[in-house]
């Protein structure tokens, strides 16, 4: 590939030229610290320089090619892009943001890439280069294009619900092939065929917007953005831009998806706040006939026929209506789990009284639910500056606990597993309190108490006696962490073990216990819960210390590859390939060993995002058998829970 083969004299060379402008010291340093290979920090020099010359092309064109290098590969994609945006006759940069683009799975733009330069490359080299790339997406997106056609064009009913992976994968393939009025007719029969897939009016509204259709692409995100479906109606907001829609619009998004009842909903309540009771009566009775059990519209309907019985007369859709409180309605609404509603009504109380604290701090949790922490920090930290004590005092927790600045906040983590090799369950946890101290500091101290057993105890292998499985015990003490640094923390503990397991002869005593390590964590691809099915791969890998195991270090690095898929209902699950190697310094046989198999993971719609169920199948091999009471090769089936929570 062509990002391999830049040359560091090169780069000096081309710095050498540069080093006469205002931010120059700083690429002059990048530069210098290329020939160190420190590209980390020749990435921030860059930056800093790049910050004062927005516009140095090649500047930024070597700070992709440095990326690169980091194997940051999605970031130099997007430098790339930019320099290519500040020059558009770099046929260099555009072949490496093409084949950039191929890599980090952005086949449209890389076909458009290739397409301009295989026709309008400045040289001949370029144009071949081109053409070939080109050839390599085009050819399977065509042959893959017939191949469903054709499948379609011999199946007895094109339309039954049998056929939807058929018209969704040729969907995805005219899509990718810009083949726009195919690709919105195969997604339109997606709809029909699976109309409570709410993920496809996003697809549909991103081929109506190519096919500068937008008044049909609003719609389709207006619809989406207030969807049942958490991810999809946040991506969905995001595309959608910040202006509130017109009442004709939500009437475009009700005729493309009528069975949504929050927005059905939300338009009953901005022809309230228009004064149109009438035409908000008639949104209401239509909810209602849909799911008569709508407690929201039944007792909104109730309300507007006895008016008297309620101080609050409807919900707001806008600032003008003088006889709603906003606020309360935002209250409502975050307590009734209607989030993007919630944030509407609390932005509207803002406007009304920019002064008033808990608004901020409701908007904060509001956000933070929404999983937009952006936003969510602003509007903490707002809170946290105001004169309402009670509204600073939390809004400031949360502003410390979002930015990880070792403010007040609890972890508890379980990871309960079976293990069919012996045929035991274990159960590994902590419960760990941050303190509220070194704020902003790149450390934070921390109370811990762990737990670590297993049902059976232990096992008797002939004449060794009893082999215990778990350390069976408690650990409590106090420790100190790092902040995350390029994937990268540091931790340290101490504290004291107590075991709890009967029969065992220091049962009940505390013996010291010192601990610590490093860990290092980066996953590239469609990670489970994300927005769309796809590859992923996750590597973490981990750096032990360990009193009681006669001061040993350990090392543990885990591999997955694979692929996640969304399944109906909100359901997400994974199907991945293990590559799990440990050893250790004493040359244990137990901490020196290699594992290989197949995984599986699945995360339920009704669990919260850091729970998920997982099985593995392993095969093992101990790499290091003196002293090895078992056979060198084990077969393994786990089935594991994990559970986090911070508060």
């Amino acid at each position: 590939m062509y990002a391999v083969r830049l040359c560091t004299v090169a780069l000096l060379a081309a710095g050498s030229l540069r080093a006469q402008t205002t931010g120059e010291q700083d690429l002059a340093a990048a530069y210098q610290l290329l020939t160190q290979k420190n590209y980390d920090s020749a990435i921030a020099a860059f930056q800093r320089g790049l910050a004062v010359q927005p516009k140095n092309a090649a500047a930024r064109k070597d700070l992709a090619y440095t990326l690169l290098k980091a194997g940051e590969t999605a970031d130099a994609r997007d430098q790339f892009e930019k320099a290519l945006i500040l020059n558009p006759h770099d046929d260099t940069a555009a072949l490496e943001y093409a084949f950039l683009c191929y890599d980090t799975r952005k086949p449209i733009e890389a076909r458009r890439t290739f397409d301009r330069l295989r026709t309008h490359g400045l040289t001949a080299s370029t144009r071949i280069t081109a053409q070939k790339g080109f050839e390599n997406i085009d050819a399977p997106l065509r042959d893959g294009i017939a191949r469903w056609q054709h499948a379609l064009a011999i199946s007895p009913n094109p339309l039954a619900i049998t056929t939807y992976s058929a018209h969704w994968e040729l969907a995805q393939l005219a899509e990718q092939r810009d083949e726009l009025q195919l690709a919105a007719e195969q997604y339109e029969i997606c709809r029909r065929l699976k109309p409570r897939l709410d993920s496809l009016l996003v697809d549909l509204a991103r081929v109506w917007q190519q096919l500068n259709d937008a008044e049909s692409a609003h719609a389709a995100l207006l619809a989406a953005s207030r969807c049942s479906e958490p991810r999809t109606a946040e991506n969905a907001l995001e595309l959608l831009g910040p202006r509130y829609p017109y009442v004709y619009e939500f009437q475009n998004a009700i005729k493309l998806d009528p069975q949504n009842i929050p927005l059905r909903r939300e338009l009953a309540y901005l022809l309230l706040a228009l004064h149109k009771e009438p035409e908000a009566v008639a949104e209401f009775e239509k909810i209602l006939a849909i799911d008569p059990h709508d407690q929201l519209s039944a007792e909104q309907l109730s309300v507007l026929r006895h008016p008297l019985k309620s101080e609050v007369h409807a919900q707001p859709a806008s600032r003008s209506d003088a006889h709603i409180d906003p606020k309360i309605m935002g209250r409502k609404s975050l307590a009734a789990g209607y989030i993007n509603d919630a944030i509407r009504y609390f932005r509207i109380a803002h406007e009304n009284n920019p002064d008033d604290a808990d608004v901020m701090l409701q908007l904060g949790w509001a956000y933070n639910l929404a999983k937009n922490d952006k936003e969510a920090l602003q509007w903490f930290d707002a809170a946290r500056h105001s004169a309402n004590t009670v509204a600073a005092t939390e809004a400031n927790r949360a502003w410390h606990n979002l930015r990880g600045d070792g403010g007040p906040q609890t972890t508890t983590w379980a990871l309960p597993m079976y293990s069919t090799r012996w045929k035991d369950a274990f159960v590994y946890g902590q419960i760990k309190h941050n303190l509220p101290f070194f704020s902003g500091s790149p450390v934070h101290l921390y109370l811990s108490t762990r737990f670590i057993g297993d049902a059976r105890g232990q096992v008797s292998l002939g004449n060794l006696g009893p082999q215990y499985l778990s350390e069976s015990e408690f650990i409590v003490g106090g420790g100190v962490s790092t902040k995350q640094w390029h994937h990268l923390l540091g931790w340290a503990e101490a504290g004291e073990a107590m075991k709890y397991l009967s029969g065992r002869h220091d049962v009940g005593a505390a013996v010291p216990d010192y601990r610590g390590g490093l860990n290092f964590a980066k996953a590239f691809g469609s990670l489970l819960g994300a927005h769309s099915p796809g590859p992923f791969y996750e590597t973490t890998g981990d750096a032990v210390y360990v009193s009681r195991f006669d001061k040993d270090w350990l090392f543990y690095s885990q591999h997955r590859i694979g692929r996640t898929f969304h399944a109906p209902g909100g359901n997400y699950f994974q199907i991945y390939a293990n590559g799990n190697y440990v050893r250790d310094v004493k040359a244990q046989y137990w901490a020196n060993s290699i594992e290989f198999g197949p995984g599986t993971k699945i995360h339920l719609p009704w669990l919260p995002p850091n729970v998920y169920f997982a099985a593995d199948w392993l095969r093992g091999v101990y790499t290091n058998n003196k002293g090895n009471p078992r056979g060198p090769n084990y077969t393994d089936l786990r089935l594991s829970f994990w559970y986090a929570v911070s508060r």
